[in-house]
């Protein structure tokens, strides 16, 4: 395109050598040089380097291309201050074995011997050995002991973001991928949440879990639907109870909402989901990242002065359906703001 063809100096390298001294650019040969555009000669000088480490003290450990050299590059807080970025996110993309899980190990350990509180949600093992070494919480999924929650234990009065997450929640059981939510069907959860929790305010020796939930639903929530004339078509609680029923005392899924203890991971700092024997499952992975999300925010809202960071692996699966395309931009456009 630019009608250059490379060749290897020979007799003239002294020349160029002298010429290429600070001061002796004058001696340069008229020969060797040609006019051109600005982008094509930033093109050539992919044999230069002035890399530089960065002045932020949180960052990376790089590798100069040319000299080896390490550089402390950072990609985050410095791009923010400087305008160049509006968040801190990372869309990490690259064909298999071309080192994403590498790199992005790496990252992490970084993060973490710099304070950061990470969540990851893996696939495959990448970050177990990493999780040894640092230390942290390693989670994996099986069929002799599965992984269970309770996403329905909160501490006070849920806010918007755990109402929020509870709702997307619900709608990624009782929904199929290319169902919509309507208006009436939204509403109606967000009051079953609201009255819910006005019931465990009230009723001190019950307690929180998706059983219980479930049964509020099936007892008073319907006859608050009677009084309030919802009409099936706008909110069919039947088929709701029954596509649920799945996950609630005595069903194929009892375990996964009803966690008997509930899970404080606020104050660990390193912390591996892996959901390797469920990342093709249609209900399991987008359900159990969901949650896993929602333990993210309540590390977010609880840790001041603490960068956290959640990583999820091929989370292309996760995305796939649209409540959990929603969430995920939802915390997307959130974590900025909790130093995230």
């Amino acid at each position: 395109k630019m009608d250059c063809r490379p060749r290897e100096n020979t007799v003239d390298v002294g020349g160029l050598f002298w010429a290429g001294i600070p001061g002796n650019a004058g001696d340069f040969p008229s020969e060797e040089s040609f006019y051109t555009f600005i982008e094509q000669a930033c093109c050539l000088w992919n044999v230069e380097t002035n890399y530089r480490d960065s002045p932020s003290t949180f960052g990376i450990k790089l590798s100069d291309r040319i000299t080896g050299k390490p550089v402390h590059v950072d990609i985050s807080d410095l791009p923010m201050e400087t305008g160049l970025i509006g968040n801190r996110n990372k869309f990490i993309l690259g064909s298999s074995g071309s080192g994403k899980s590498f790199f992005t190990n790496r990252m992490m350990r970084q993060y973490h011997e710099q304070g950061a509180h990470l969540v990851l949600v893996d696939v495959g093992d990448s970050y177990k050995g990493l999780c040894d070494l640092r230390g942290g919480v390693y989670f994996t999924y099986s069929e002799q002991k599965p992984i269970s929650f309770n996403p329905f234990f909160v501490v006070g009065k849920p806010d918007v973001e755990k109402r929020e997450s509870l709702k997307t929640l619900l709608v990624t059981l009782w929904k199929r991928e290319d169902e919509r939510v309507s208006q009436a069907e939204y509403v109606s959860l967000s009051t079953a949440i609201t009255q819910y929790y006005q019931l465990l305010a009230q009723t001190p020796g019950l307690r929180p879990s998706f059983n219980t939930f479930y049964e509020y639903l099936y007892g008073p929530f319907k006859e608050y639907l009677k009084t309030e004339d919802v009409r099936m078509q706008d909110f069919d609680i039947q088929n709701f109870l029954y596509v649920l029923k799945p996950f609630y005392r005595g069903g194929e899924y009892d375990y996964l909402l009803n966690s008997e203890e509930d899970l404080n991971l606020v104050q660990e700092s390193f912390i591996v989901f892996e959901l390797d024997n469920i990342k093709d499952h249609p209900i399991l992975f987008p359900v159990v990242t969901l949650i896993i999300m929602d333990t993210f925010i309540s590390k977010m809202r609880t840790l001041k002065g603490i960068k956290k960071v959640i990583l999820i692996e091929e989370a292309w699966k996760a995305i796939a359906k649209e409540g959990m395309a929603e969430y995920i931009k939802y915390l997307f456009k959130t974590v900025r703001k909790f130093d995230g």
